[in-house]
């Protein structure tokens, strides 16, 4: 059975990104949901800061959300080159 990720990891660094359009859909709906949910927000907000203040707690869980499904649905991330070293000392 082969493994499909929705993810795929960086080749340097962390992080990962979209590889199916499972991955592009669950991008597309965290971007949806952030931009929603600051405008309901903002309806109601008599200031820049209350629109803020009320934003960062949701933008917060909305991104720890996708970090989760990007860690459970993606390549597990490594240094290098997949694992490889990059920098041996001769």
């Amino acid at each position: 059975m082969k493994v499909s990720y929705w993810f795929k990891a960086h080749k340097s660094g962390y992080g990962w990104h979209p590889a199916t359009w499972q991955g592009w859909l669950i991008v597309l709906a965290y971007m949806g949901v952030c931009v929603y949910s600051f405008l309901d927000i903002d309806k109601t907000s008599h200031s820049v800061s209350d629109t803020l203040y009320g934003f960062a707690p949701r933008f917060l869980i909305f991104t720890a959300v996708l970090i989760v499904v990007t860690y459970l649905k993606g390549e597990s991330i490594t240094w290098g080159e997949k694992g490889k070293s990059q920098h041996k000392i001769p």
